[in-house]
């Protein structure tokens, strides 16, 4: 989707707004769940970053935060350019919606982009129409009864909440090696989240992530991200769960990081996971950037699709996956995030 280029006189400071979430403490009880409540105040170290870059770089910074029940601080954007840094469950949509409808030009993609890659049957399905390899799934409804029939493949599985993101729901409890555990699983799933789920098959070998950026000359899939761990400290499967991605006080979060480029993937077939990831950029609808999670099965030399997350958070920490992958490109996170405003403003 092309945006207007906005051009700035050459003596008139081009404003940034940074737009951020955060939940206030009056609503951390009757959010989602204990789990998106410490997500969605996980922004504070970036936006002063962020803020610290647009000025060294001769920006004027207008700062903009939202919360679930406050969203009137977007009275007062006054900017050329929007950095949208909100991808709360509560508010990514909205907001996404929002900024299409204001006409200003903004980091990421669109309202329908964001839609569509938060929705992981959404998502599968547009890998399916466009021949982007995904793992065997069917879907199981809050009111369906449960039968074997609803295994989509050989043991072992992985269940997960439909309509979440940030690995809220996905543990190393969330794979089912029998059928009893299958209905274990679905059950403390359903008790807990509320929504349709999604059982699919478990692809094992590597957890893969994939960064695309777009630039008004081309787009260039970064080099391949691999989930890593330090030590002896790792968990079963190889996945990149919630633990893993958001329980700082486990040994498993410090253990775990990424490394790109991956270890031990022919060249052909990394070649090949970057060729789809970009055709995967645009089947969703994407622009500017995305990150990609795949799962890589060495025995085979298959990769599948797991999702795309339009709007991926940004993390200064080298652990963090689009930052192994940026630094493994040539490009430092100042360079990447810079890029994504340029896209928008000459």
């Amino acid at each position: 989707m092309k945006r207007k280029r906005k051009t700035q006189k050459h003596n008139q400071k081009t404003t940034v707004a940074i737009l951020y979430h955060y939940v206030p403490k009056t609503l951390t009880d009757e959010y989602f769940s204990h789990d998106h409540a410490i997500i969605d105040n996980q922004t504070d170290e970036i936006v002063y970053y962020m803020k610290k870059l647009f000025i060294r770089h001769g920006y004027s910074v207008q700062i903009i935060k939202v919360s679930p029940d406050d969203l009137s601080e977007l009275k007062k954007l006054k900017a050329d350019f929007v950095f949208n840094l909100v991808d709360s469950k509560a508010m990514e949509i909205q907001i996404a919606k929002i900024l299409d409808r204001l006409k200003i030009p903004h980091s990421g993609s669109s309202f329908e982009a964001i839609k569509n890659s938060n929705n992981k049957i959404h998502a599968k399905r547009v890998f399916e129409k466009f021949n982007l390899p995904t793992p065997k799934y069917s879907l199981i409804r809050m009111s369906d009864r449960l039968k074997k029939s609803m295994i989509p493949s050989k043991y072992p599985v992985i269940l997960k909440p439909a309509f979440e993101h940030c690995s809220v729901g996905i543990t190393n409890k969330s794979i089912a090696q029998t059928y009893e555990q299958f209905k274990l699983i679905v059950r403390r799933l359903r008790k807990k989240y509320h929504q349709m789920l999604i059982a699919e098959e478990f692809i094992p070998g590597k957890e893969l992530q994939v960064t695309v950026l777009e630039t008004p000359k081309e787009t260039t899939a970064l080099p391949i991200a691999e989930i890593a761990f330090r030590g002896k400290i790792r968990n079963k499967w190889n996945i990149y769960g919630f633990d893993e991605k958001w329980s700082k006080h486990l040994p498993i979060y410090k253990s775990c990081h990424f490394i790109a480029p991956p270890k031990r993937i022919q060249v052909n077939i990394d070649m090949q996971i970057k060729h789809d990831s970009i055709k995967a950029f645009y089947a969703l609808g994407m622009r500017d950037y995305a990150r990609f999670d795949l799962r890589y099965n060495p025995k085979d030399r298959k990769w599948f699709f797991l999702e795309g997350n339009a709007n991926a958070g940004f993390d200064p920490d080298p652990r963090d996956a689009m930052t192994a992958s940026i630094l493994a490109h040539g490009m430092t996170l100042d360079d990447f995030v810079l890029q994504i405003v340029k896209n928008s403003i000459n």
